[in-house]
């Protein structure tokens, strides 16, 4: 799998593809401060990524790595995880020179379904709106149930 992401937020919020040790250095280049990862260990085994490599990659970049291991293909767990995904996107955004570089396995499913909740939270969208925002930014898939979902909970709704 190419290494591929796109801006959702210019300057703070990238979301794309699993990360490789070698894309690290990349990510560095690109003033990235945090990568937040959203894939299993399943996940990592089957892209062939050791998350060693990974961390010591990061830790050799200086670039700070979370992660809430989320199954893909399982929107009943990305719903039940997703406010601690939400959160740890927030931590790692925080402060001003942040640049968050979140991903699940191909970005199509659950990072741009974090980012699109992200938005709801941070910037008052509709579930809606946070959708269309992140697909016009990139080629994905988020789960409009579960953000409209989310954001039920947040106004409680739910």
């Amino acid at each position: 799998m190419l290494f591929d992401y796109d801006e959702i937020i210019p300057g703070r919020l990238c979301v794309g593809t699993f990360v490789r040790p070698e894309d690290v250095r990349h990510l560095e280049d690109i003033g990235t401060t945090c990568i937040v990862s959203l894939q299993t260990d399943d996940d990592l085994a089957a892209c062939g990524v050791s998350l060693g490599d990974v961390l010591r990659a990061c830790r050799g970049a200086g670039i700070e790595h979370r992660r809430v291991s989320t199954p893909d293909f399982d929107r009943a767990a990305l719903a039940v995880k997703l406010p601690l995904c939400v959160a740890e996107v927030e931590a790692a955004i925080a402060p001003k020179s942040a640049r968050v570089y979140l991903h699940c396995t191909a970005g199509i499913n659950r990072s741009p379904t974090t980012a699109a909740a992200f938005l709801i939270r941070s910037r008052g969208y509709t579930a809606q709106e946070a959708y269309v925002y992140v697909v016009s930014r990139r080629d994905c898939e988020p789960y409009l149930e579960i953000l409209e979902r989310y954001e039920r909970i947040l106004k409680g709704i739910l």
